[in-house]
């Protein structure tokens, strides 16, 4: 997938974005979070992925906050910051990040998440690249925690969206318990609601 990704031209990119955008732009727990002022959690595309920067800038626009993950040594290592433009730096893996200095918002506090991934499936399976880091901030059985100090596992966000190019949905990813679930997918041809694993019954990419 992440080969697939990377052979993609910036013409093809570009037009999966606008057309994933518009899909995700018009999920009615999106249009509702950036009305109410909420926190939708997005992240720093990197490797090829389908950019959501356009999506959450208009999220700010409507007047929602716009939180982003930075790695940490703590538990969960993903913290994320309300934070754009100049206040993104290199982090750990070279992804721009919030400053540690930019406010925090807990996960329980998101409205939405916008969740990165290598694959997905129609039962909500994701497929990452291994290091469990979103893992533990869904709250996935331990919560990736291995137990360490009886931590206990974060709060999942109220709804998780997979945001990616169609092609990247398979089906069936390799899962446990450990591996948090999602509960949609859009991506530049459809939406799933992956309660059911089906797509809207129209075909047209609107929520079912």
């Amino acid at each position: 997938m992440s080969e697939r990704r990377s052979r993609l031209d910036a013409g093809a990119r570009a037009e999966a974005a606008r057309a994933a955008g518009e899909r995700l732009l018009a999920l009615p727990e999106l249009q509702e979070a950036g009305a109410r002022g909420a926190v939708v959690a997005g992240f720093v595309a990197t490797r090829g992925e389908l950019d959501p920067t356009p999506v959450l800038d208009e999220v700010r626009r409507a007047g929602g906050r716009v939180a982003l993950p930075r790695v940490t040594d703590g538990r969960p290592r993903l913290r994320f910051h309300v934070a754009a433009g100049a206040s993104l730096r290199p982090g750990r893996f070279g992804i721009l990040e919030p400053d540690s200095d930019c406010p925090e918002v807990a996960s329980a506090d998101f409205a939405l998440m916008i969740a990165p991934g290598l694959a997905f499936d129609g039962a909500g399976h994701r497929l990452g690249f291994g290091g469990g880091y979103y893992d533990e901030v869904l709250g996935a059985g331990d919560g990736g925690l291995g137990g360490a100090g009886g931590a206990t596992p974060p709060a999942r966000p109220a709804c998780v969206v997979a945001y990616a190019y169609d092609f990247q949905v398979v089906d069936a990813c390799p899962a446990t318990e450990r591996d948090a679930r999602i509960d949609c997918i859009v991506t530049d041809r459809r939406v799933i609601r992956c309660a059911s694993g089906t797509p809207p019954a129209d075909g047209a990419g609107r929520p079912s």
